[in-house]
């Protein structure tokens, strides 16, 4: 386990014991957005010459208005020099709640729009596997030529045609040659 799912999951658990999943969840992608949104901030944050003190001041007045677990999380981030993380913690603990709302999302890479059978049966497996309710999400790429790569949580599975020649491609390199079957040269 990652430490940014470390802090998520504490974040989770903080926030799921004060009923407070939602407005964590929302004061967090907030805060993220303001970050994304300011370079200067972005900036005096990673910054490792700018003093703990000055960082956390900047980011109270931001999360001052948020919930008051959300404001103490980030001040940790920043006192324990991981508020770099916060892209990575935010992604964990989207996926921690997804799973604790017996959800699961599913990213779907096609090289054409997959058609309504092929959608309905894909959701339909993955939600026997796993028990859970599968969202999905399709995302189109022609550069996979064929077949589909699937992000299930955090596994990849790559049924892509371009995965399949590069394997075969890979698996001819690496080839021994008989030198007594090759034709001899004329």
């Amino acid at each position: 386990m990652s430490v940014a799912h470390t802090y998520a999951e504490a974040l989770f658990e903080s926030a799921r014991d004060k009923d407070a999943v939602a407005a964590v969840r929302g004061d967090l992608s907030e805060f993220i957005e303001t970050i994304d949104g300011s370079p200067e901030l972005a900036a005096v944050l990673s910054n490792p010459e700018i003093e703990t003190k000055a960082k956390k001041a900047a980011v109270g007045a931001i999360v001052k208005d948020a919930s008051p677990l959300l404001a103490n999380f980030v001040q940790v981030l920043i006192d324990r020099g991981r508020i770099g993380e916060l892209a990575e913690v935010r992604a964990a603990f989207e996926a921690r709640v997804t799973a604790a709302e017996g959800r699961i999302e599913i990213e779907a890479v096609t090289a054409v729009p997959l058609d309504d059978a092929l959608r309905g049966k894909l959701v339909a497996r993955i939600e026997s596997q796993t028990g859970l309710k599968a969202e999905l999400t399709e995302k189109v790429d022609p550069a996979i030529v064929g077949g589909l790569v699937l992000r299930v949580g955090g596994m990849v599975l790559d049924a892509s045609l371009r995965e399949r020649l590069a394997d075969m491609r890979r698996r001819l390199s690496q080839a021994p040659v008989d030198s007594a079957v090759a034709p001899a040269a004329s």
